[in-house]
């Protein structure tokens, strides 16, 4: 892992990568259609949609981020990964 990183790095793609402690220690947020606000203390029972951490890449296009995506999973192992693409802001 420390090779993949190092290699994103010397690309110039990798802008953060950390890892999320457990669901225990985190909360989720709603706010429902009446303005009311509920919030639900871990460790949340669906664990298959749990976020465990993420990695910021800034690449040229999408096929790009999914290659650099199947290289984390080559050496993370079986799981899955999602690709999402940010709201760009203009420069000012």
């Amino acid at each position: 892992m420390g090779k993949l990183i190092g290699d994103m790095h010397k690309a110039g793609v990798l802008l953060a990568a950390e890892g999320c402690l457990p669901s225990s220690k985190g909360s989720r947020v709603r706010l429902d259609g009446g303005g009311k606000f509920t919030v639900t203390d871990g460790p949340f029972p669906e664990t298959k949609e749990l976020i465990a951490g993420f990695a910021l890449l800034q690449v040229k296009s999408k096929p790009e981020a999914i290659e650099w995506t199947k290289r984390f999973l080559t050496v993370a192992g079986e799981g899955e990964s999602e690709v999402r693409l940010l709201h760009d802001m203009p420069a000012a």
